[in-house]
């Protein structure tokens, strides 16, 4: 009797260990860190691997654009994983404040500050990739940077006067009242030609519901000239980008230029959510770069 009682008890131990596994992002816990002393960031955290990897969102989104990420590679004991909302968007606060690239650094900064990570794989998607380099560019922490579909303003002395007023036009875009259908235009271009119909859902769903005060001010401090140095990032680099983007016919040779140490992937008929439209394609290639790499 007391051996089948004992086989009962470790059943019972054993399938509450496993109950208590997170089979989604949506699983996990939320946490929260401060910075400039009132405004609270959300993020989430899985793993307690020596690597880290750092997801950040693109603009208007949140940590669930990464939902396929953590479903891959949650099962990866040499992995951490850090999910952010970065501040305005999710379920950071969305204060009336300047949202420079420098106050999103800040959060990221802060994030990793308290979870003692130092030298990290920063996966930055959209408005992601600008933040995550002026992470890289400003704070302690290093490793290496995936750039997904990032964006860029191009500043080198060569740009024309049309360049320039195209740039000013776009970080202007969201400054009306009429900010949320702007931004219904501005999901509806990221489709491309096999972008599936989930995607895009996610997309609408939670883009147009970003404050105006958010977006106006994000894009407005995201084309000013002195945050888009043209200084070469050293660190080892993965750009993955759509052709649907708009890319220049010399992007390229643009990426080699900043980042010496490239890995460069162009793609042609996919949109602009690159990691949930082909997850499998992105995550295989995410797994090669961080494991051929000793952080």
């Amino acid at each position: 009797m007391r051996k089948k009682v004992y086989v009962f008890l470790l059943l019972s131990v054993m399938v509450a260990g496993c109950s208590m596994r997170p089979e989604r992002l949506d699983d996990l816990a939320s946490e929260y860190v401060t910075i400039d002393d009132s405004v609270s960031i959300h993020y989430k955290t899985w793993g307690k691997g020596k690597k880290t990897i750092c997801f950040v969102h693109g603009f208007g989104c949140d940590i669930n654009t990464w939902k396929e990420q953590f479903e891959s590679f949650r099962d990866d004991e040499g992995l951490r994983l850090v999910f952010i909302d970065l501040p305005g968007y999710g379920k950071s606060d969305k204060p009336h404040v300047d949202y420079t690239l420098g106050f999103y650094a800040r959060a990221i900064d802060e994030v990793l500050n308290a979870n003692n990570v130092t030298d990290v794989v920063f996966v930055g998607h959209s408005l992601g990739t600008p933040v995550c380099r002026q992470t890289i560019m400003t704070t302690a922490h290093q490793g290496a940077l995936v750039d997904v579909d990032g964006v860029y303003c191009f500043y080198d002395g060569t740009e024309t006067p049309e360049y320039v007023e195209a740039v000013h036009q776009f970080g202007h875009a969201f400054d009306g009242v009429d900010c949320s259908d702007v931004i219904k235009g501005f999901v509806s271009s990221l489709a491309g030609k096999d972008t599936p119909q989930e995607v895009t859902d996610y997309a609408m769903s939670v883009m147009p519901q970003t404050p105006q005060h958010v977006a106006s001010s994000t894009m407005q401090h995201l084309i000013e000239k002195k945050w888009w140095s043209n200084h070469p990032i050293t660190q080892p680099v993965m750009v993955i980008c759509t052709q649907n983007s708009g890319l220049a016919p010399d992007n390229r040779q643009k990426m080699e230029r900043l980042y010496p140490n490239l890995q460069y992937t162009e793609l042609t008929t996919c949109g602009h959510f690159i990691h949930m439209e082909q997850p499998e394609m992105f995550n295989d290639q995410l797994k090669a770069f961080i494991y051929q790499k000793e952080l």
